[in-house]
């Protein structure tokens, strides 16, 4: 289903979407539509991660639990081979 969501922007930035879309040949609804999903996408994966990073933190808090130097250094340097080994 969808639904219509109205935004207000000033005429510089209407000018310059409508711009856009005629040199990228799509509509200016496309391209809000694209940069909407991006944006979305994008700050749901920063909100993963940062609850993900709090996580690991309170565990660490609570344990003392850490990954020493030199384990993350070579997993790290398996990774960047293209190696795709566990780091422990």
């Amino acid at each position: 289903m969808s639904t219509t969501l109205g935004i207000k922007v000033d005429d510089t930035t209407r000018k310059r979407l409508n711009d856009l879309a005629q040199e990228i040949d799509r509509t200016p609804h496309w391209i809000l539509k694209t940069a909407l999903r991006e944006y979305i996408e994008r700050e749901e994966r920063r909100e993963r991660e940062r609850k993900e990073d709090l996580a690991r933190w309170e565990h660490f808090a609570l344990t003392g639990e850490a990954v020493e130097h030199g384990t993350a250094r070579d997993w790290l340097e398996r990774l960047a081979r293209g190696e795709r080994t566990p780091w422990r």
